[in-house]
């Protein structure tokens, strides 16, 4: 029995719906895999190799300068605690020389979720082209998971920014001996971040609603051929 050239013809037109995004999800995908290897790797023998706060000798975390410093007096950054500095640009970058464990892990929470976000949208990512690939745009799963990406970036961002923010007030506060508004970052970061997950989400929604409706005409019309 020979090849179903009409299948083969499909997969390979929604190969090509799926470009260039397809492919450079993938590129981006073997790129962190080769950096973390590669970090992993120089970790242990070079200690100015570091990930998220660990494997170098001091621990840094940049902090919004909310809170931090009064108007061009650097009033918090004055008080810092023994075996601390502090570098200042358009935020406040603390560190600790000798940090304890407990630092580098909130250090770690100022770097790490951001990153483990935006692998996940790009697994999922990667996931939806393969259903694209596999049946077609206008499909049921594909609406989904539009749907559930949608949902993941916005909640996800929230999620990401309120507890960086929080990590990064904690980890202050640790550093500097007066007092961290934690509150008032938290809120801050949080609104300065959300403005551009929210469009994401709103456009993917949308999208998927298209798809929705494009599918039932879909199925209606080969239902009448």
């Amino acid at each position: 029995m020979g090849p179903d050239l009409d299948a083969v013809s499909t997969g390979d037109a929604n190969r090509k719906l799926t470009e260039p995004l397809g492919c450079a999800v993938s590129t981006i995908l073997l790129f962190v895999a080769g950096l973390v290897v590669a970090v992993l790797v120089l970790a242990p023998v070079d200690q100015h190799v570091s990930l998220f706060g660990f494997g170098s000798d001091s621990a840094c975390a940049n902090v919004p300068l909310n809170g931090l410093t009064e108007t061009g007096s650097g009033s918090a950054l004055a008080h810092m605690r023994p075996e601390t500095f502090a570098s200042t640009g358009g935020q406040v970058s603390l560190c600790a020389n000798k940090p304890t464990m407990g630092q580098r892990t909130l250090v770690t929470l100022t770097e790490a979720p951001a990153a483990a976000l935006y692998l996940a949208i790009l697994v999922l990512l990667w996931q939806l082209l393969r259903t694209i690939r596999k049946a077609g745009p206008f499909a049921v799963l594909v609406a989904r998971r539009l749907r559930f990406l949608a949902w993941f970036i916005l909640a996800g961002s929230l999620v990401v920014a309120a507890g960086e923010s929080v990590a990064q007030s904690v980890f202050a506060s640790t550093v500097v001996t007066d007092s961290v508004p934690i509150a008032s970052n938290v809120i801050n970061n949080v609104i300065n971040s959300l403005l551009l997950p929210v469009l994401i989400a709103c456009g993917l929604l949308t999208l998927a609603r298209m798809i929705r409706v494009g599918t039932a005409m879909s199925d209606d019309l080969a239902g009448t051929v």
